[in-house]
């Protein structure tokens, strides 16, 4: 009998190190992909466009983040590589667009993620083409 007791009692202090574990981030399912993107050009300006979060994000979405690849006249794709994207600006929750310089010759094509507190960021919105390269 003592011997059971003993026995319980070292398998207690096995299991209970006295350590914490490391902390763990609140769940989160995350945002919905910003919808309704659209680009388009208007004097030499690149303007992408999205809608509204659902009504059920709208408190959640603090801002959109734009990213942006770029191909030049004359360069090629690689077909099947991954299309590189870059940040190229942040709006605010209440934003419904951003604004870019473009320049002639050169296929845009864009990206739009929705941004929550803590640094969360939804997947990306759908891919968004313009293409101001000459003969394409």
């Amino acid at each position: 009998m003592c011997r059971l007791i003993l026995v319980g009692m070292l398998l207690l202090m096995c299991t209970a190190c006295g350590r914490k574990a490391p902390p763990v981030p609140p769940r989160f399912d995350g945002l919905t992909p910003p919808a309704g993107v659209t680009a388009r050009v208007q004097e030499k300006t690149l303007i992408v466009a999205w809608s509204d979060p659902s009504r059920s994000e709208w408190r959640l979405v603090t801002g959109y983040r734009i990213y942006l690849s770029t191909l030049k006249q004359g360069e090629e794709s690689c077909k099947g590589c991954p299309v590189r994207f870059e940040k190229v600006g942040d709006a605010g929750a209440g934003e419904r667009q951003f604004r870019l310089a473009a320049s002639p010759g050169v296929l845009y094509t864009f990206e739009v993620r929705a941004t929550a507190e803590g640094g969360y960021l939804s997947d990306p919105s759908k891919r968004v083409v313009v293409d101001l390269r000459e003969g394409q």
